[in-house]
């Protein structure tokens, strides 16, 4: 028997006895010489799309019609748009990033090296076409809702830092000055994806590309199930500096109904491998031990 499978074994019945305690604040153990690395010569079919005929639906014109919704209609459009496949091409597949964590003696899992494969998809879930598309911010249950269909994950911080170390091309971030409830309306989701597209259009970026300094991410983190204030939170994390830094930290003090032109979801496959073995990376972010090869929380992530 392996011995990643052993320890598989052996800690399953360990993980009932394990209660993390409640905690006010998040907390991450930060592992900067961990090495992550994209393989861009791998290209992964998104199994959902592989059968699709390309998207004819423009972005502008689902803007159109997101105008004229309110949050969770708009949200559900969302979803049923990238499910059904009105995704550029670039979207359609994934890229190969390979992690190679580095000896922590005070962690039981990281004891040893280990070289972790993920697929990650290039850029922010979007609707439209090749030519005409807008990055679309949304709730944690439409990217949970559309992880769930494409078989895959939401990052971790972690992954996000990780995914960052890959970046092909960095932009400065660009913000918007906030004034009431105007970063949440879906005019400022085009017009801030308008700016994106002008600034890949100066630096010579290309759609489908891993560019740093886009959006923040909507993250998994086992501090959303321990928050006694905010069990129903969107947590955001990252907007990556050049310099690497990110703009912002863990938030958790936004509700699942809110969004705003900043937000993005980035999604991982489900399908991971460790140490040459495969693995499936919700069972791998909730075991009581393993889950720190991609996290650098304290707890593993708890079941919904």
């Amino acid at each position: 028997m392996k011995p990643l499978t052993r320890l598989l074994i052996a800690a399953a019945f360990a993980a009932c006895f394990i209660r993390p305690a409640q905690a006010a604040q998040p907390v991450r153990y930060l592992r900067p010489s961990d090495q992550a690395a994209l393989v861009t010569d791998v290209r992964v079919p998104v199994e959902k799309y592989s059968k699709m005929a390309p998207s004819v639906l423009r972005g502008w014109d689902f803007m159109l019609r997101a105008d004229s919704l309110s949050f969770w209609p708009l949200d559900s459009a969302i979803v049923s748009e990238i499910v059904r496949g009105n995704v550029p091409q670039a979207m359609r597949f994934f890229q190969k990033i390979v992690i190679r964590t580095a000896v922590v003696d005070s962690v039981a899992a990281l004891k040893i090296p280990h070289t972790i494969e993920l697929l990650v998809l290039p850029d922010y879930l979007m609707v439209g076409t090749d030519d005409d598309y807008v990055r679309m911010p949304m709730s944690p249950v439409a990217a949970g809702a559309i992880a769930q269909a494409l078989d895959c994950s939401l990052p971790t911080a972690y992954m996000v830092d990780r995914i960052n170390d890959v970046a092909q091309g960095r932009l400065d971030i660009f913000a918007f000055r906030p004034r009431g409830n105007r970063n949440s309306d879906p005019i400022v989701y085009q017009d801030h994806n308008h700016v994106l597209v002008r600034m890949f259009e100066m630096r010579d970026y290309r759609l489908g590309q891993f560019i740093s300094g886009l959006k923040k991410d909507i993250i998994q983190t086992c501090w959303r199930k321990l928050s006694p204030l905010y069990p129903h939170e969107v947590v955001i994390y990252g907007w990556h500096h050049p310099d690497g830094h990110p703009q912002q930290p863990m938030f958790l003090r936004h509700a699942d109904y809110y969004a705003d032109y900043s937000h993005g979801v980035r999604l991982v496959s489900n399908h991971v491998v460790v140490d040459g073995e495969k693995v499936d990376l919700r069972q791998l972010l909730r075991h009581p031990t393993l889950f720190k090869l991609l996290s650098d929380e304290p707890y593993p992530l708890s079941d919904d």
